[in-house]
């Protein structure tokens, strides 16, 4: 049967279940029919999301497709992610301001650096009168009068803040009265803005997000919070009593989520504290994690005690509420949660010991929602912590090895350490095994472990499909890839697959040879080090752009991050292949 015979109303129902990018790059230039097709989902769908768009396609949807349709988009997503360098520069560069989306009711605009792109943002931000849903996710914001842009819109709902980190961490206490905001996320109780002050301004808040790590104080100690219904708490070991005073002043809260950090969950004082102030709560969800200092305490009995205190019926009857603890013998370091586990990022540093308050029953379903996992340990305790027999993950999307201290991995070709090689490929054949477990994994990162991309195809790894490799140490970790490695690593199974690469290299060259000879590369993140004698670093540098431009012409875009590192500098490639 071919494509052509098949009803348009079965591919409109297809196009439902694609995103903006996928649509686009799967059916738009095919025949004059699919183009149609698309634009009358699109008129109908009303939802844009360009987040992963090629270049190619988002100029033809801005070129060609939204005109017609620019009065009509409901919903809006823009990026300036690694996938899609300066696409809301673009946005502009194409002629069309956020203004001439006269019915929008969602805006998310994510890594957005340049405060002059969001100067241009919030000038349009005021006309969005039928605006509902605002996200800034890693926004770059210096002034302090944004926020009453944002609380002066007269329909939004929703509004999720996650500033840059060259942007101020929190947002000053807006001057207007909001009557339709409910929902705040990424809110941070700091000196100039305190929670109290954000409800005075925000009377039908419903769900609040907030991050305190400044040891947030209560003035007002009669105030409550009785619109709050839904929570979720960021603290520090020094914000605890804070985080106690909040909740004593949230009387109808039903959702709570608690993030901490160096400090031991209390049962006893949990229990009390939700029986008298927090009698509606149906869910409770937390993590935290504490260390057992005292070396006469075998931390087995401590870890059991700690557990135990959860095992009465107001935990397991009442409220069915169960918890586990993880334990390192060795640092003595414990992880205590709720299980299900509902945050999406999960660490381990040690092999795990676990005791917990559940049956074992369907054990794999308590950490579904973990999308980022990362082993944050040694080169000699890596094969230890990689088996994970009793801790099932059915969902990573993106896997981080992280080796600190020294590295035994990293032995000379001409000083071979045969015990070095073999705990290397014992490790590498149990990340094999984490690898082909893990069928929603696409990124891949090896923090400080140079020879792991290098020897992994010596593990026949199948039926794996990693997009996105990065394979740079970090500050302080001097390592460049040579030419004959980057060939070795175009040439890899994951190489090969590779859409997305961090990198860093020798010289030039590498570069070369990475753009042509990985086919499916669409985006390189390199630094590259300047080997040549008797050549200037600042003549180089600027000799970079008019190098790749001439050697490489499937290069569309090319951008410039100066480093303070050894590397010289940091350039963002942006690769449209012909």
């Amino acid at each position: 049967m071919q494509l052509d015979s098949l009803p348009n109303e079965l591919f409109l129902d297809v196009f439902k279940r694609l995103s903006t990018s996928d649509l686009l790059r799967a059916f738009s230039q095919l025949n004059t029919r699919f183009d149609r097709l698309i634009r009358n989902h699109l008129q109908d769908h009303k939802c844009i999301d360009l987040h992963a768009t090629a270049k190619y396609h988002f100029d033809l949807f801005w070129t060609q497709l939204l005109p017609p349709l620019v009065t009509q988009i409901t919903s809006l997503t823009l990026s300036n992610d690694i996938n899609t360098p300066n696409q809301i520069q673009q946005f502009y560069s194409h002629g069309f301001t956020l203004c001439q989306f006269t019915r929008l009711q969602t805006l998310s605009l994510s890594h957005v650096h340049s405060s002059e792109t969001m100067d241009k943002v919030l000038e349009d931000l005021s006309h969005l009168l039928t605006l509902s849903h605002l996200t800034f996710d890693t926004c770059n914001i210096n002034h302090d009068w944004w926020v009453n842009i944002v609380w002066s819109l007269p329909k939004l709902v929703y509004f999720s803040f996650i500033p840059h980190s060259a942007s101020p961490k929190h947002f000053y206490t807006p001057r207007l009265i909001s009557s339709t905001i409910k929902s705040v996320h990424g809110f941070c109780d700091e000196y100039v803005t305190s929670i109290i002050d954000l409800t005075k301004q925000t009377p039908q808040l419903r769900y609040l997000s907030i991050r305190a790590d400044n040891r947030p104080s209560f003035s007002d100690l009669s105030t409550h919070f009785n619109s709050i219904t839904k929570l979720n708490l960021s603290f520090d070991i020094y914000g605890f009593n804070s985080l106690l005073n909040i909740l004593r002043r949230i009387p109808n809260v039903t959702h709570l989520k608690v993030d901490m950090r160096n400090h031991c969950i209390d049962a006893q004082i949990w229990q009390r504290l939700i029986q008298k102030h927090m009698t509606k709560l149906k869910y409770l969800q937390f993590r935290t994690t504490f260390t057992v200092l005292a070396d006469n305490i075998i931390i087995e009995q401590e870890v059991e005690k700690v557990v135990d205190s959860f095992r009465n019926p107001f935990w397991l009857d009442e409220h069915r509420w169960f918890v586990q603890c993880d334990w390192n013998p060795r640092s003595r370091k414990c992880y205590i949660y709720t299980i299900p586990y509902t945050f999406d990022s999960f660490n381990i540093d040690f092999q795990i010991y676990s005791k917990s308050t559940c049956a074992p029953d369907n054990a794999e379903c308590h950490f579904e929602r973990v999308r980022r996992l990362t082993f944050s340990t040694t080169s000699h305790t890596l094969h230890e912590c990689l088996p994970l027999s009793h801790i099932h993950f059915s969902n990573i999307e993106h896997l981080t090895i992280d080796l600190s201290g020294q590295n035994h991995f990293l032995y000379n070709n001409d000083q071979f350490n045969p015990l070095a090689y073999a705990d290397e490929m014992n490790c590498l054949n149990l990340l094999k095994d984490v690898l082909e477990r893990n069928n929603h994994l696409t990124s891949l990162h090896f923090h400080r472990w140079p020879s792991a991309i290098l020897n992994l195809s010596q593990c026949d790894i199948k039926n794996v499909l990693i997009f996105e490799l990065n394979l740079r140490g970090g500050a302080g970790y001097d390592f460049c890839y040579t030419a004959q490695q980057c060939d070795q690593i175009s040439r890899s199974t994951l190489g090969m697959q590779c859409r997305i690469l961090t990198i860093d290299v020798k010289d030039l060259t590498c570069v070369y040879d990475l753009i042509m000879k990985m086919n499916n590369l669409q985006i390189l993140n390199v630094r590259c080090r300047y080997d040549q004698p008797n050549s200037g670093e600042i003549t180089i540098k600027e000799n970079v752009r008019e190098w790749l431009q001439n050697n490489i012409q499937s290069v569309s875009s090319y951008t410039r991050n100066p480093s303070r590192s050894t590397v010289a500098e940091g350039s963002r490639l942006y690769i449209e292949r012909l």
